[in-house]
């Protein structure tokens, strides 16, 4: 994920709550924070009061800590009450990672959509299917080192460690439904890109939308290119899943998975669609002659120092970019002794400003 500034945004709730604590958004909306293992070293969770009981939306990762936390706020704010369901906005371990262990501990339902689910027990499978070989062969032709890239099982392995096991049952949330929550209607509308059926969830009548990682004010959600679809096209389909925001009202409170609530939504929107277009224009001039992709990544992102799995990310990444610009006609790809070169079809658009 990248920084962008958020200065055009208006920010309600500039103190976040302290790991166990809630603090409330809107009527019965309440905010809390479980700790993430990274960089970005937080997740922010909603917890909504549901008639005699509450809806949880997403979970934190799989951790003794947050199993701990969770127990807290438990015993803290639900005045004895219970859950009534555990809903999730995408696959990701900080958002579903607790998914298996608090629908146990409630006995309740697992909501979430079908593309989300399926793909969660995915992964699964495929840590005992030739993913090493997959990896390798798509790592290598964008310029990973074969050694390393033959080693890179262990990297996407980290993954499973920090999610318990997928229910084996859940609800089926999709574009266009709504949910009842507390006598409000939440409609579902759904983001790609990010992730297969990323689902975000709006009250009109609260003027509220629950955002996950589709809709985050200061960075752009991580949107890359997997080995298992090398040629997918994951930032066309966020950059056209992103335009049903605009119909939003422009003063309703955004509710993001990481940072701060925010207001002002169609000028984020409008700054993510500038980022990416500028992304874009930084390949287009370090392909005039022929790039390979780790090298147009090192471009990209020399601004940052990078570990070996940031790497990866970024590369992930520039790939996305590189795949929009392919399906544009911008760019060329040609392999090249087992290394594909990209070379500029196009010049580089007048820079956009990117917040």
């Amino acid at each position: 994920m990248s920084t962008l500034l958020n200065t055009e945004l208006s920010f309600p709730f500039i103190t976040p709550p302290e790991h166990g604590e809630l603090i409330e958004v809107a009527d019965g909306v309440f905010w809390l924070r479980m700790p993430l293992p990274f960089s970005l070293a937080h997740i922010n969770l909603w917890l909504l009061k549901d008639y005699d009981g509450w809806t949880i939306i997403d979970t934190g990762i799989k951790s003794d800590e947050t199993k701990k936390l969770w127990k807290d706020i438990f015993e803290q704010y639900l005045n004895g009450e219970s859950v009534n369901r555990v809903v999730l906005t995408h696959l990701h371990p900080d958002h579903m990672g607790l998914a298996h262990w608090l629908t146990d501990y409630w006995k309740v339902d697992l909501w979430m959509t079908h593309a989300e689910w399926l793909y969660s027990q995915l992964n699964g499978v495929m840590e005992h299917t030739n993913l090493t070989e997959n990896l390798e062969n798509h790592f290598t032709k964008l310029g990973i080192d074969s050694e390393v890239a033959g080693n890179m099982k262990n990297m996407f392995s980290m993954y499973s460690l920090m999610m318990d096991p997928t229910p084996s049952q859940f609800q089926r949330v999709a574009a266009g439904d709504t949910l009842d929550i507390n006598g409000k209607q939440w409609k579902v509308m759904i983001g790609r890109g990010h992730s297969p059926e990323h689902a975000c969830y709006f009250c009109e009548e609260l003027n509220v939308i629950i955002g996950g990682d589709q809709l985050l004010p200061r960075i752009t959600p991580s949107i890359s290119v997997s080995p298992e679809e090398p040629n997918g096209n994951p930032l066309g389909l966020f950059l056209d899943s992103i335009e049903q925001f605009y119909d939003l009202p422009h003063d309703c409170l955004v509710l993001p998975s990481h940072e701060l609530p925010y207001k002002k939504v169609h000028q984020r929107l409008d700054q993510l669609k500038a980022h990416h277009r500028e992304r874009c224009d930084v390949i287009l001039a370090a392909c005039q002659e022929p790039n390979s992709a780790i090298n147009v990544m090192r471009i990209m992102f020399s601004h940052r120092k990078l570990t070996a799995i940031d790497e990866i990310m970024a590369l992930g990444e520039t790939v996305a970019h590189i795949n929009l610009l392919l399906v544009q006609g911008e760019l060329d790809r040609t392999l090249v002794d087992g290394l594909y070169q990209f070379k500029s079809l196009s010049k580089p658009e007048i820079p956009l400003q990117a917040s």
